[in-house]
């Protein structure tokens, strides 16, 4: 990571100096509505921090303390840092009486602190990312595009005395809910990751793989061409109406969209039934890409989205009244304990509609068997798809073989981009496009032999 230079830090000082002579939570937001977004904001950030009760808390960026004093009152210390005197002033005055603060005035770049001497740390301020911010007049922030933190934070390692390799593992990526709610601002973004020591940095590898070789910026301009604008999925935008309907939804109902790529069906979800929809994704290109689409189509107090893995993830129970999921359990090894997590965030009487790619019983040709081991798929029979999700809990399923609309949807997907190629072309390139073409020929062809099947599961929590 680049130290910022002495010039750089004495714009930050100056400008905070100008917009922090009054030492209030909006001069710390920059916001006339700083208070209301406060109260929702601030417990927001610490459930998704979890629990810091007797643990060693270093919080930067403190402020005037909106965070400091909530971690005292159950950590065993806490240093409270921040670059303005005066906003660190008003903190100590603030939360001096918890006896367990620390409070400094310095760089966080140049803070330097005995090792493994604290157990938390913890930023005030989620950052606010350059997808299509707009950035303040004279504000001098770097506003990064989220790859960036990505690569700096998987780019942090140290190999311990002992040979082991310390390295940080993500928990989630997320837009904070509540800027979306009342902002319809998808750019305040935070980050929780945590401390993994192993034999080797094997930091986020199913991430890594499924942004470097399938889900790309190129491949996902590829998938969009055959299913769609904000599809990634069979059918596109008509199999998602079809689908959806199953879920019976109403305004206002939450949805989790698990693996929901570039946020058609999101996008799609809010604005027909009204619904909250949160989207995970493992993607960070899925999810930039669903970002800046949300942002465009509107709907955006209605949808957040996540990069986190949703067999760790841990979500409220009970606090989904449907689970949607279109084609990516493939990618998931142990769908019986997915199955599990997803049942427990449902609500009772809770709705789960999956499609999925699966495969027919008994062994499968050369051909297909390599085209799965190369992107390290995991596919089963919609029989034991069934069984899965009934060991899970859930009642009422029905298990369907929808491979017949499955090649029809191949076919469609082949002409429309036969019929717009032109158009097509000048948008993703014709080297993409054939691309494309070659691998929904495959595909179909797989389909066609039995050996390709696809399912459609929907099911629902007693």
């Amino acid at each position: 990571m680049t130290q910022p230079t002495a010039e750089e830090r004495e714009a930050q000082k100056a400008y905070w100096k100008e917009h922090s002579t009054e030492a209030t939570v909006e001069a710390m937001m920059l916001d006339s509505k700083a208070a209301d977004i406060d109260k929702l904001e601030r417990p927001e950030v610490m459930r998704l921090l979890g629990s810091v009760k007797g643990l060693r808390v270093v919080e930067l960026g403190a402020g005037i303390g909106r965070f400091t004093g909530e971690l005292a009152e159950v950590a065993k210390s806490v240093i409270a840092l921040d670059f303005m005197q005066n906003l660190i002033d008003q903190n100590e005055e603030n939360n001096s009486h918890y006896g367990n603060i620390t409070f400094k005035c310095g760089d966080a770049t140049e803070l330097d602190l005995p090792a493994q001497s604290a157990d938390v740390y913890s930023s005030e301020n989620p950052a606010s990312v350059n997808l299509v911010i707009k950035r303040e007049k004279k504000n001098p922030t770097h506003y990064r595009n989220p790859r960036e933190y990505f690569a700096i934070f998987d780019s942090v390692q140290q190999v311990l005395p002992d040979g082991r390799v310390a390295h940080l593992e993500l928990v989630c990526c997320k837009s904070v809910d509540t800027y979306v709610r009342v902002k319809q601002n998808q750019n305040q973004v935070c980050w929780k990751w945590h401390k993994v020591v192993g034999p080797t940095a094997e930091a986020n590898a199913s991430r890594h793989f499924l942004d470097g070789r399938q889900y790309t910026e190129e491949g996902i301009a590829r998938y969009q061409a055959m299913f769609g604008d904000g599809f990634v999925s069979p059918g596109g935008i008509a199999t998602t109406e079809e689908f959806s309907k199953l879920l019976h939804l109403s305004q206002d109902q939450n949805v989790l969209d698990v693996g929901c790529g570039v946020g058609g069906a999101a996008v799609y979800l809010a604005r027909t039934y009204g619904c909250y929809v949160y989207g995970i994704d493992l993607s960070v290109n899925m999810i930039l890409t669903a970002l800046e689409q949300a942002a465009a189509h509107g709907n955006g107090d209605k949808i957040s989205f996540e990069v986190s893995d949703a067999t760790k993830r841990d979500l409220p129970d009970e606090s989904y009244d449907a689970v949607f999921s279109r084609d990516v359990l493939i990618h998931v090894t142990d769908k019986p304990a997915l199955f599990e997590r997803l049942f427990k965030v449902l609500k009772p009487g809770g709705r789960l509609v999956i499609t999925d790619y699966c495969r027919q019983a008994g062994d499968l040709s050369e051909e297909f068997e390599s085209y799965v081991a190369k992107r390290e798929y995991t596919l089963n029979t919609i029989d034991e798809y069934q069984k899965m999700l009934a060991d899970a809990g859930f009642v009422d399923i029905v298990a369907e073989d929808r491979s017949e609309q499955l090649a029809q949807c191949l076919k469609e997907e082949v002409a429309k981009v036969d019929a717009n190629k032109v158009m097509l072309a000048d948008a993703v390139g014709e080297q993409v496009l054939d691309e494309a073409k070659q691998s929904w020929s495959g595909k179909l062809a797989r389909v066609e032999a039995g050996e390709h099947r696809w399912g459609l599961f929907h099911a629902s929590k007693p």
